[in-house]
């Protein structure tokens, strides 16, 4: 599993370090989600970000979190999706993510977390689309359970900008 994850997490640090360099664009706002794209190299990279509109337990400190989907240059899916926290996670612990019946599992490192395997890219994009809500369940390195509900209003209509990028 950590050798379809690996790919994923190179690809979103360097993203990152080159976001910095490239500001990211508004390529607008779509209900819950917005858009953007920057520059990586010869390429216009895009990406679609949330927050979560609930954050449990509430007396709990969760820092900045953040959904992302984001276009991909592999082989094995045309996109990749992450979950950023404001702490770090536990050593090899996974995310639950629920979109009604349908179930997902990510794989965390630090303060990230991806899809533990890139050929459920598509599904996970299709149930997003399909849902109006996402549960994301991890644990902190401190042992606190916590969770997260994001609205998926408004997935449909920004992810068809991913399209545009590449």
């Amino acid at each position: 599993m950590m050798k379809l994850t690996a790919p994923a997490v190179f690809l979103l640090l360097a993203a990152a370090g080159t976001a910095q360099a490239n500001p990211a664009k508004s390529m607008g706002q779509f209900k819950d989600w917005n858009a953007a794209s920057y520059q990586n190299g010869n390429s216009q990279r895009c990406y679609i970000t949330s927050t979560p509109t609930t954050s449990k337990p509430d007396q709990l400190r969760h820092g900045d979190v953040f959904f992302f989907v984001q276009t991909s240059d592999g082989k094995a899916s045309n996109t990749e999706t992450s979950f950023q926290t404001g702490y770090e996670f536990a050593k090899d612990s996974v995310v639950r993510i629920t979109i009604g019946d349908a179930e997902f599992q990510m794989l965390t490192l630090g303060k990230g977390a991806w899809l533990n395997r890139l050929e459920n890219e598509g599904d996970l994009l299709a149930a997003m689309k399909a849902g109006s809500s996402m549960l994301l369940e991890a644990t902190s390195a401190r042992g606190n359970d916590t969770s997260y509900t994001f609205s998926l209003s408004g997935i449909t209509a920004a992810s068809r900008l991913l399209d545009q990028c590449g």
